[in-house]
């Protein structure tokens, strides 16, 4: 795994949500994914808004193994959407 594709902007990963065909594939390959969650409400959490609590765990137990990657058909990067999750619930975290 190549670590720059974790480092994408905000506007790199709205254009990837935007591109996202919701087939749900890279969910699907993840090997973190514990409960059911839809690829729509991923997607919305992902930038903005409140994140509920199956996508912050989900976001926690990813440990950013790639398999998301491979599977989807339009080549998004679906490890880098989480790291923003990620981040954001850092900073939600910590209170700023």
């Amino acid at each position: 795994m190549k670590s720059t594709l974790l480092h994408k902007t905000a506007p790199q990963v709205a254009q990837e949500i935007h591109a996202c065909i919701g087939c749900n594939e890279c969910l699907l390959a993840c090997p973190a994914l514990a409960e059911t969650i839809s690829i729509d409400v991923l997607n919305r959490e992902t930038l903005s808004g409140a994140i509920s609590t199956p996508v912050a765990r989900f976001a926690r137990s990813c440990y950013q193994c790639g398999a998301c990657v491979a599977p989807c058909p339009v080549g998004l990067h679906r490890d880098a959407m989480i790291m923003w999750i990620k981040v954001r619930l850092m900073r939600s975290e910590r209170g700023g």
